[in-house]
């Protein structure tokens, strides 16, 4: 019994200590999201990572992100919160805030790999289904995103 609690207590205790790691890692990360981020929703894989059907910039802060559609002058795209998740094996994220055109509250559930000054963000357009791979089909879209500015 007394090994029994000892085990348990050491698991608890493990699991604590890897708590602030967590949080040190979960603040990094966002922290190296903030700032303007300026690309495409590109084809496919991005194998083309300078061009693709939507040209836009995204400003992402410490809680929101807001997004410009850059092609034929700035047309605000929307804003709205989001929300992090670095303990899968493929890093996720969560929007979720009014779209324009149309003025309606959408979530978009995505994957985000953070390279130095490159983010690639994945997205389920149809808001049914988180992506497994950066590729653009079947209502997943991919962003290939440069930092333009630190926030």
């Amino acid at each position: 019994m007394r090994i029994a609690l000892t085990i348990v207590f050491l698991l608890v205790s493990a699991a604590s200590a890897d708590e602030p790691q967590r949080d040190d890692a979960l603040r990094a990360t966002m922290k190296g999201l903030e700032g303007t981020w300026e690309g495409y929703a590109v084809e496919g894989s991005g194998e083309r990572p300078d061009r693709g059907p939507v040209h836009l910039q995204v400003t992402i802060t410490d809680s929101k992100i807001s997004a410009v559609d850059l092609g034929g002058g700035k047309k605000d795209m929307g804003s709205g919160m989001y929300k992090i998740d670095l303990t899968k094996p493929v890093h996720q994220i969560d929007a979720t805030g009014i779209v324009l055109p149309g003025k309606r509250e959408r979530t978009f559930l995505g994957i985000f790999e953070l390279n130095g000054d490159t983010l690639k963000w994945c997205v389920d357009n149809r808001q049914k289904e988180r992506p497994t791979e950066f590729r653009t089909a079947g209502g997943k879209y991919l962003l290939i995103l440069k930092r333009k500015e630190k926030e």
